[in-house]
């Protein structure tokens, strides 16, 4: 255990704790963004696999905080579709980040981000039907990425942040899909055989501080303006795909 600790613990762990508590601020703020921050940094620092897999262990913890308040604030009628289309499609994206290469899945998590991010910032503000359609579309969409890249996120922030919901109605909508995300992808690295015990460990050892992280951001939610909400979220998502591309 000692000689695992030893090789665990080294200076980009030490990074990967700055990074997780600054990820875990995000999510607790916008409800998603995790993964914008962790996946692709880790990505450099333990490679793509693992840096997913990391990811999804201490994100799980973050939104399971969350998701007792939000599901107060959730519009359910939109989430379900989202859900089930997330599971069927995330095991397929999953599938290619076991058999892609490692610098074009990277590349490619800065490429998606980017994507979403100039979308968002255009202003451009879905004013479509809100039903089971364009839900299962963002859902598909959110899974498939994710699985692959573990940047999956963004198409569900789209999809609710277009919406005429108050900020809060937003949030939950993003945090509970979020939470079932999390949870799909995890189980589908862990049939992909993602997980090894240095891995895990890794994931443990981080959760704490992703945890006061994530604590810290919900109560910034609470008190700050709420008009600063889909601002912050604009931002993130910006900086994120252009830091990622060009890493």
């Amino acid at each position: 255990m000692t000689e695992i600790l030893n090789q665990l613990l080294t200076a980009n762990f030490a990074l990967g704790a700055l990074i997780v508590v600054f990820s875990g601020l995000i999510h607790g703020y916008t409800g998603f963004g995790a993964g914008l921050l962790m996946v692709p940094l880790f990505s450099v620092l333990f490679g793509p696999v693992e840096a997913i897999a990391i990811s999804t262990i201490v994100a799980l913890f973050g939104s399971a905080q969350l998701y007792p308040g939000a599901a107060r604030h959730a519009n359910w009628r939109e989430i379900i579709p989202i859900l089930v289309a997330v599971a069927l499609f995330t095991p397929v994206g999953t599938y290619l980040l076991f058999n892609m290469d490692r610098d074009l899945i990277r590349r490619a998590m800065g490429g998606f981000v980017l994507l979403f991010a100039l979308i968002l910032m255009s202003g451009w503000v879905y004013r479509g039907k809100r039903g089971v359609g364009p839900s299962v579309v963002a859902g598909a969409l959110a899974g498939a990425v994710s699985g692959a890249t573990g940047v999956g996120g963004p198409p569900i922030a789209i999809y609710f942040l277009s919406s005429p919901q108050p900020p809060e109605t937003q949030r939950g909508n993003i945090i509970i899909s979020v939470t079932v995300l999390v949870l799909i992808v995890l189980a589908a690295i862990a049939a992909g055989g993602g997980f090894t015990i240095e891995t895990v460990m890794r994931g443990v050892i981080l959760t704490p501080a992703y945890i006061a992280g994530t604590w810290s951001g919900s109560r910034l939610f609470a008190i700050a303006p709420k008009e600063y909400f889909k601002r912050v979220a604009l931002w993130l998502l910006l900086a994120t795909g252009v830091g990622i591309m060009f890493l």
